[in-house]
Order: C-alpha cells, then sequence, then structure tokens
C-alpha cells in the first residue's frame, strides 16, 4: 500500500518534524540500562549503536515480548538481545510521505535519521500524526478500510 498525504504534510521534510535529541544505547549493554534511560528521557524507543554504527531498534514492544513476557532478567540480557533488526534509515531530506510509506511497507513506527552516515534524529509514526491532526481522519479511513470485514454482497 502507498500512502499519498494531502496538504501541508506533503511539502514537509523529515527534517522539519524529526527529534534530534537522540536517546541511544550500546549493544552489549544490560537491556536494564537502556530501559532505565528510556523511562528517564520519557521515549518509546531507543537507538542501539556499535562504534557509531546502528545496529538495531529496541522499542517497548520488543522489551515486553522479547525479555518481560519471557521472564528474563533485564539486569542479565544485552541490548543485542532484544533489538530489532534490520533497522530501516531515511535522509533528513526525504519528504514525510516517504517516510510514512517505507513505515508501512516495513511495519514500523520509528526510523532513524541519518546524513552522511551518521545518526541526526529521529521519525516516528506520532510526530507525522501530530504534524497534522486532519490526516487523523484519513489514517482511520484507510485502516478501516485495510481491516474491517467488508460486507458481502
Amino acid at each position: 500500500m502507498t500512502l499519498t498525504l494531502a496538504g501541508s504534510l506533503s511539502s514537509l521534510k523529515v527534517s522539519d518534524l524529526m527529534c534530534t535529541d537522540l536517546v541511544e544505547g550500546k549493544i552489549g549493554e544490560p537491556l536494564s540500562e537502556a530501559v532505565t534511560r528510556m523511562l528517564d528521557k520519557s521515549v518509546g524507543s531507543i537507538i542501539v549503536t556499535d562504534n557509531g554504527k546502528i545496529q538495531g531498534v529496541i522499542t517497548k514492544g520488543d522489551v515486553l515480548k522479547k525479555a518481560f513476557l519471557l521472564g528474563l532478567d533485564a539486569r542479565e540480557v544485552s541490548c543485542k538481545r532484544v533489538m530489532s533488526t534490520p533497522v530501516f534509515t531515511i535522509t533528513p531530506d526525504s519528504s514525510i510521505e516517504e517516510a510514512a510509506n517505507l513505515m508501512a511497507k516495513h511495519n514500523i513506527s520509528k526510523l532513524p535519521v541519518v546524513e552522511d552516515e551518521k545518526m541526526v534524529g529521529i521519525i516516528t509514526s506520532t510526530d507525522i500524526i501530530r504534524a497534522e491532526p486532519m490526516q487523523v481522519n484519513y489514517l482511520q479511513e484507510l485502516v478501516r478500510a485495510r481491516f474491517v470485514p467488508h460486507e458481502r454482497m
């Protein structure tokens, strides 16, 4: 499915909406340390790096599914074990439409923003929705069309 955004969102770039206050975790550090940073910064994800290179993303859902529900001790589990891969990235010059399509295509809600092989921000589906409340109705219609069973004639 390809999304086409109407109105003011169609002219916005990723750099217009991305967050530049990045929260990172190291690939070998205990999950408990990464989760503590997520909570301290009130963010829903952390980008896992190794020597400055993006290796994965850990979301709240990853923590719940890959550690908590399995009864693992977050102090003894590394970020590497819980992180989601592969990581899809986008550039600051990309359009919001490109970001939304990449998220939809890969069923993800967070995209690290990379420029010259350096992470410069992150954009989330929430950032896009907050930018244009009128788009919420459009997105609701898309979800309804895709997931609500249609009546048979």
